[in-house]
């Protein structure tokens, strides 16, 4: 996928949203669902134990939404004021992200961002493989990047976060059988979180 075929698939399936993964669960929130990584909405793992359960968890679900060997865009952005951007410098040893465009956020949103603003967003595309991309939902699991993983195919969104994982999904139906299927990582919270 270049770049002009994921800002295109971008627009024409979340044109409502900017590339920001902790915004799509309010924009389309008849799709989206979240598990938790660990029983009882644990939000850190304090052993390695219960790193292989977060890895576990997040690559199964990974692989029932998109399966084995189908083409992702692994997907980050950076705010120019974000003071953590040091962090995302470990992508390097994830290999190369490509910066493919720069959203002028007082722009798009004045009301919420100041001038000068921006979040630069970056892609690398790739075929998923269980497994394949442990070290980066580690240093997702502990708050050290956010990522999202995105499947034109599917037309989904997987956003991993410290504590769990967003998913946006194509259809309310689908999300539906989804969180029935997953019931028992789900927050036991009325609003899902």
């Amino acid at each position: 996928m270049t770049e002009k075929d994921f800002i295109d698939f971008w627009n024409k399936e979340f044109s409502e949203a900017l590339p920001i993964n902790h915004e799509l669960k309010w924009i389309y929130p008849e799709r989206w669902f979240r598990i938790h990584s660990l029983p009882k909405s644990k939000r850190y793992a304090q052993s390695e134990y219960e790193y292989k359960i977060i890895l576990d968890r997040q690559n199964q679900l990974i692989n029932d939404l998109i399966g084995e060997g189908t083409e992702v865009v692994i997907s980050f952005g950076l705010y120019t004021n974000d003071l953590t951007n040091d962090n995302y410098k470990e992508l390097d040893d994830f290999e190369l992200f490509k910066k493919i465009y720069s959203i002028n956020l007082h722009k798009e949103r004045p009301e919420e961002y100041d001038n000068g603003i921006f979040y630069d967003v970056y892609v690398k595309t790739e075929k998923w493989k269980h497994g394949k991309r442990n070290e980066i939902l580690k240093a997702i699991a502990d708050d050290e990047i956010r990522v999202m993983i995105i499947c034109p195919l599917k037309k989904c969104i997987i956003a991993p976060y410290d504590g769990g994982v967003d998913i946006i999904v194509n259809s309310t139906e689908y999300r539906n059988r989804l969180k029935e299927k997953y019931k028992d990582w789900l927050s036991e919270r009325e609003d899902g979180m």
